[in-house]
């Protein structure tokens, strides 16, 4: 079964997502594998727990064939720019560049993207990344087309 997930970036990164299809994130610390770490090394790396479930949910608890929603938008905005499935592991590549400004990654196959991204109100206060119930994932892309 899928699981459906809405994800908060950075502009320029959501052009970078779209032109790589994957989806990515980044953190002063993590600079190996995050799954390569184990459970003791963890606070050292990541001491804020927001933080590491973060990287939990991106690197550990999405799967391939679920679908995320990437919003762009300050704060305390959700604009709806990409929708995609998850088709790739959890990757981890050191090179920082402009091709890639983020060391950790999901491939993704892109589904939609919106020139003009939607803002959806609910989801303002998104972090980085978070699972949605199905029903209001799907209630959200009904109510954007």
């Amino acid at each position: 079964m899928s699981n459906f997930w809405v994800m908060k970036t950075y502009k320029e990164w959501a052009k970078v997502f779209v032109n790589n299809n994957e989806i990515g994130l980044d953190e002063d610390g993590v600079n190996n594998k995050y799954t390569s770490y184990n459970i003791q090394q963890l606070p050292s790396v990541l001491d804020n727990p927001r933080l590491l479930r973060r990287f939990d949910q991106f690197c550990k608890w999405a799967k391939i064939g679920d679908y995320v929603i990437v919003g762009v938008g300050q704060t305390t905005q959700f604009n709806m720019h990409i929708i995609g499935r998850i088709i790739g592991e959890y990757e981890f590549d050191n090179q920082h560049s402009q091709l890639r400004p983020y060391r950790h990654l999901r491939k993704i196959e892109i589904m939609k993207v919106f020139e003009e991204p939607i803002q959806v109100e609910k989801w303002g206060q998104v972090q980085r990344i978070e699972l949605v119930d199905a029903n209001d994932y799907i209630d959200t892309l009904a109510k954007s087309m």
